[in-house]
This record gives structure tokens, C-alpha cells and sequence, in this order.
């Protein structure tokens, strides 16, 4: 007897490919583990990402980042040292805020990444668009490793 080419378990995943077979099944929950921190840090606010940033998580994270360039008065800081996973469309929403702030005089630095975020930035040419120098006192951008 053949065995069908496709079998799907019941959260939406095919079993033998693992490719997503509910998409545009309805809305699929919030990125689990994503966790996004805001706070004040003087003139700037400070965005601390902990989780992964995919195409799931990028809805979230443009709105937080949105939101705290919006109550920024010299623009923001992220820290993504926390960040295990990071694909083109978080460096899209990312690339989309430090144009976004460079139209009202602020910027959008990376002052700490996690070795996925600092292998796409490096790869991409994007490390130096979010260079820290200038954007505080230390001007040091760490890199976890």
C-alpha cells in the first residue's frame, strides 16, 4: 500500500519536511519566547530583545521599536545580545526604523549582538548603518559570542 506524500500532525507541521502546512490557516499565536524590553536611558530609550526575531516575531518587534523611537528624543539603543535567531525580516523592520529616525534627527544604534544578529549584519553590510559611536558615551558595540 503507498503511503501518502503528505502527512501534517496536528500543530500544522507536514512530518516528514517540516514545512508549515497552515499558513493562511488564520492567525498564528505571537512568537513564543520573544521577549522585548523598553526603558528610558537618558535622551534614548533602550530596546533589549531576548528570543527569536522572525518573519512570526516581526510585527511585535516594529511596534515596540516604533513606539520607543516615538518617545525617544535622540533615538534608541538595542540590545540583542539575547537574540538566538534573526532573519532578513527583522533586518528589514530594523533597516525600516533607522530610516524612519534618521528622518527626525535620531538614531538607531546596536549596542550589543548576539552572534546570529552580528553574523547577519556583518554579512549584510548593515553592522556599520548601526554603529554605536556617537550614539552614547561608550561608542562600544559588544558582540556575544
Amino acid at each position: 500500500m503507498l503511503k501518502p506524500a503528505h502527512e501534517a500532525n496536528t500543530e500544522g507541521v507536514e512530518a516528514r519536511s517540516g514545512a508549515r502546512t497552515d499558513v493562511g490557516a488564520g492567525p498564528r499565536p505571537p512568537a513564543a519566547g520573544l521577549v522585548i524590553g523598553v526603558g528610558p536611558a537618558g535622551g534614548r530609550v533602550l530596546v533589549t530583545v531576548c528570543g527569536e526575531l522572525d518573519l512570526d516575531a516581526v510585527r511585535r518587534l516594529e511596534r515596540a521599536l516604533h513606539d520607543a523611537l516615538a518617545a525617544a528624543v535622540d533615538g534608541i539603543d538595542l540590545a540583542l545580545d539575547g537574540v538566538v535567531f534573526c532573519d532578513c525580516s527583522a533586518l528589514n523592520v530594523l533597516l525600516g526604523m533607522r530610516e524612519s529616525g534618521l528622518r527626525q534627527g535620531k538614531t538607531v544604534a546596536v549596542r550589543s549582538a548576539s552572534p546570529a544578529v552580528a553574523r547577519l549584519l556583518d554579512l549584510t553590510g548593515a553592522d556599520t548603518l548601526f554603529d554605536a559611536r556617537g550614539a552614547s558615551d561608550s561608542g562600544i558595540v559588544s558582540r556575544v559570542r
